[in-house]
């Protein structure tokens, strides 16, 4: 889906929500390394809730693929942060959350979905691979394969269509009721709702994988 271009670096369009997921990532960036740059072997402050984050996704992971789910903890604590910021900036005024916008959300899940073959690839063998697209009968092969894209598909549209609807769906009750229910709206469908859909998608993605990889 097209966004509106904001300027351009010489002949690159910058979009809304790219450059709000270059403020994510840099806001990110510069949060990791103040956490990081002293911890302690007893927590303290922030570091709980660093710790308890990693140990979080780190359960949710090992818990649904086992010991060989410890390689993609990174990759589903980034995702889950990412979706989970651009979820919820939206409620500053002026801000825009990246996920409204199904470019984004289409990444997202075909990067689940790339990982996810490559692991297999690389556990299974390519040949092995391969041949569970014609399981359990060849003349499969045509539903599989689409089977996979609609898997792509549906990722991107739940996280998209739920973000983009409660965006849509708040500028309606702005319009109609703007002095009696914006605030607890804004927080049930900014902050609640977004952490609702960031907790779906990263399982999703455990999910996604996992089958692959099984």
């Amino acid at each position: 889906m097209e966004a509106e271009v904001l300027f351009y670096i010489h002949s690159f369009p910058i979009s809304k929500p790219l450059l709000f997921t270059w403020i994510i990532m840099a806001a990110v960036s510069v949060a990791c390394f103040l956490l990081t740059r002293d911890l302690k072997k007893v927590p303290r402050g922030a570091q709980h809730f660093l710790e308890l984050a990693v140990d979080g996704i780190e359960n949710l992971v090992v818990g649904n693929m086992g010991p060989e789910g410890k390689k993609f903890v990174p990759l589903i604590l980034t995702i889950a942060v990412y979706v989970g910021i651009s979820n919820i900036i939206g409620v500053i005024p002026g801000a825009s959350s990246p996920t409204e916008n199904l470019n984004t959300t289409l990444t997202l899940a075909s990067i689940v979905f790339l990982v996810g073959h490559w692991a297999a690839i690389k556990k299974k063998g390519l040949w092995t691979w391969f041949k569970g697209f014609f399981e359990p009968y060849f003349f499969m092969f045509p539903i599989n394969i689409a089977g996979e894209i609609s898997q792509v598909i549906s990722h991107a549209f739940r996280l998209y269509g739920n973000v983009f609807g409660g965006g849509i769906l708040l500028s309606i009750i702005y319009m109609v009721a703007p002095y009696v229910l914006p605030t607890p709206l804004l927080g049930w469908f900014g902050i609640f709702s977004g952490i609702i859909q960031t907790a779906v998608f990263t399982l999703l993605a455990v999910v996604y994988i996992q089958v692959k990889i099984s």
